[in-house]
């Protein structure tokens, strides 16, 4: 009888967690917080490496795990599980997103990263004068493709549709500096810090360069995405890791020169440190919730115009949809 007593008050106490919580399992502190990050490493991943090395995962209490992710495999694995949260250029997810890719973004990384260059002595002096041009990038649905896309639509030239003003070719990035040399194409886009190497080495001139341009130097390019399932079940553990997150990049705003170092000891990101810390003075890192909402309304809208996202998409819905702000996280370390 005692037996049963102590069974039923076992029950009663678990249902009464489960209430108390509004029906969400916020996690017993056994839950392992699986982080992706991407094996091809750019600067953009750089507040994730440094939240490693500085420890502020578990400086905050979590429970952690790396997972690799090769190239493509982001979406893919959050939307199975294998991943909770990674990092991403989010030019590259709106289409996702607006055919239902089921994940939330609850905050904004940084702005940079990407350039589109031309070689030195070209004629080529800005976005428009690419009309009748090629453009070599890694591929139909990379960031250089999707930015540069905006920048030239924004410049008045069609580049989708039956005979666009501009020609992509795609071509792997380790390649295009080649391209452009032999002048196979009249310009480049790639990511930092690929792109900052080609310039510093004389090859290639910015006619883009989305950390200093007016049209995009304000917007966050790159953002924090969670699984959904991960954000209602494990709302704790996901605040744990945006707080570390966020300091992380608050280092790295604030430490440029230390966190190349420390990218390169650790063989975190390919290139030179006084290269990669040259990149990072150029971004902005702090890392911010309320700048989420408008970074993708902002993608949504220039897509939609492009014709790369559905006429009949609600891309204000879609953006509020995808905007998530979780408890226990600030909007900013900075006021």
């Amino acid at each position: 009888m005692k037996r049963i007593t102590m069974l039923i008050l076992s029950v009663f106490l678990a249902l009464n967690a489960v209430f108390a919580t509004g029906g969400r399992d916020r996690g017993s502190g056994e839950y392992t917080f699986k982080v992706g990050y991407a094996l091809s490493s750019t600067l953009c991943a750089a507040p994730f490496y440094i939240a490693i090395a500085n420890d502020y995962f578990g400086e905050e209490g979590l429970k952690w795990e790396r997972i690799s992710i090769g190239d493509g495999e982001t979406m893919n694995l959050l939307t199975t599980g294998q991943v909770d949260a990674a990092n991403n250029l989010l030019a590259t997810m709106i289409q996702p997103l607006a055919n239902g890719l089921d994940v939330q973004i609850p905050l904004a990384l940084h702005t940079g990263c990407i350039k589109v260059l031309v070689p030195p002595g070209s004629a080529i002096k800005k976005p428009a004068d690419l009309k009748g041009k090629t453009i070599g990038t890694a591929s139909p649905n990379s960031s250089p493709t999707i930015i540069a896309k905006r920048y030239l639509a924004n410049a008045g030239l069609r580049v989708e549709g039956d005979n666009p003003d501009v020609e992509f070719i795609y071509q792997s990035a380790a390649e295009l500096p080649l391209l452009l040399e032999r002048g196979i194409v009249d310009a480049i886009g790639l990511n930092d810090p690929n792109a900052q190497i080609v310039e510093n080495e004389g090859r290639g001139v910015p006619i883009i360069n989305t950390a200093t341009d007016d049209y995009l130097k304000n917007e966050f390019c790159c953002v924090v995405v969670v699984r959904t399932e991960t954000v209602k079940k494990r709302p704790d553990e996901t605040a744990k890791f945006l707080r570390a997150i966020q300091k992380a990049a608050r280092f790295v705003q604030e430490n440029p020169d230390e966190s190349a170092r420390i990218l390169a000891d650790n063989n975190y990101v390919p290139g030179d440190p006084v290269i990669n810390s040259q990149v990072l003075r150029t971004y902005d890192y702090r890392a911010s919730v309320s700048q989420a909402l408008p970074a993708i309304q902002r993608n949504a809208g220039d897509l939609q115009k492009l014709g790369l996202v559905a006429s009949d998409v609600d891309v204000d819905a879609l953006a509020k949809n995808t905007f998530v702000q979780v408890e226990g996280v600030p909007d900013s370390l900075y006021r």
